[in-house]
């Protein structure tokens, strides 16, 4: 049986929740969103949180707060997650994208701060596949940051939950995160400005038109179950990130970091020292199904050329990442060092 890349962690206790929701026909905007939206406040340590239909919504909706619009420009990567770019286009601003750092998953500061010009509204960073990014680095920047969490929820960063970097931070809930609702996504801030422009344009109330971007009451469930798990999750995952990171050090392949108890590891990006098509026929041969999780970076949707931003642009070509979740069994573990072991 193929060993998939990504499945979602979903316990009996998240389908009787959701159960228990379509019992007392709570389908819409209600309590069971408003105490998951206060679970992830204490989460964060953020004083206000919002539940959104989409990661996409979420990004718009902080966008909008930002008051974004016309030739605004946005600071973001090129090798990053497409729905900050989806967002923005939405609201007529401008992405000023930034390339990554040789060796790294992330953009260096200084190239970030040359890229801040007088138009620059907002940044947009993350902490990409659950390794945290150098907030302290962009300290009194003067710009306000969109931290987004998606991949780290529940990890620390200079022990403080991640998700107090930003003026606002941001959360996927899709299937492959580290808490799921199905779909949906999740805003949280200390800025009561911020939340109100938010709540407002969200939709969801009597007597405010809105975007109507609400999350339903089995989803907001669900993310209060998924929480509850949250640190056995975590710990699983960096449990199997040890077993990986020691098994490619024994081969000529390559990761981007040594292995840190603090990550969240959503993702064990590889680089493997051989062509794609090898690769991809090795592992599916064996049985073991590898994903390409940015296949196209930001730059490519805009249609400039590779040449500008190499470093994202052989990143998007040569990341894979191996099958990274809790669900995974010891047989199954084993398999895929076996063929990570075995791979030349």
């Amino acid at each position: 049986m193929k060993i998939v890349s990504l499945k979602p962690t979903i316990t009996r206790k998240d389908l009787e929740g959701v159960l228990d929701c379509l019992i007392n026909d709570e389908l819409t905007t209600g309590n069971p969103v408003k105490a998951f939206e206060n679970s992830v406040s204490e989460l964060t340590g953020n004083k206000y949180s919002l539940a959104t239909n989409s990661l996409t919504s979420a990004y718009h909706l902080a966008f909008k707060a930002l008051e974004i619009s016309g030739d605004d420009e946005v600071i973001m990567p090129s090798f990053f997650l497409r729905e900050p770019l989806s967002a923005l286009l939405l609201t007529g601003g401008k992405a000023v994208l930034v390339d990554n750092e040789e060796s790294s998953l992330f953009p260096s500061p200084e190239e970030i701060r040359k890229k801040i010009t007088e138009k620059t509204k907002a940044i947009v960073l993350g902490h990409t596949f659950g390794f945290h990014f150098d907030f302290g680095a962009l300290k009194d920047i003067g710009v306000p940051v969109i931290e987004d969490i998606s991949h780290a929820a529940g990890s620390e960063y200079e022990d403080a939950p991640v998700g107090q970097k930003g003026a606002i931070s941001v959360m996927s809930l899709a299937p492959a995160m580290i808490i799921t609702t199905g779909n949906g996504g999740m805003i949280t801030t200390n800025n009561s400005k911020y939340f109100s422009a938010m709540r407002d344009l969200r939709g969801g109330g009597d007597n405010t038109p809105g975007f109507d971007y609400t999350m339903t009451d089995f989803q907001g469930a669900m993310g209060i179950t998924q929480l509850l798990k949250l640190k056995d999750l975590l710990r699983r995952r960096r449990d199997i990130a040890k077993m990986y990171h020691d098994s490619i050090k024994l081969t000529e392949h390559s990761t981007f970091t040594a292995f840190n108890e603090k990550f969240a590891y959503q993702s064990f990006p590889v680089i493997f020292n051989a062509p794609n098509d090898k690769a991809e026929k090795f592992w599916k041969k064996n049985g073991v199904e590898l994903a390409h999780p940015i296949e196209r970076p930001l730059h490519d949707y805009l249609n400039i050329r590779g040449i500008e931003f190499p470093i994202s642009d052989r990143l998007s070509k040569k990341v894979y990442t191996l099958p990274m979740y809790p669900t995974l069994t010891k047989k199954d573990i084993e398999k895929i060092i076996k063929t990570l072991s075995s791979f030349i």
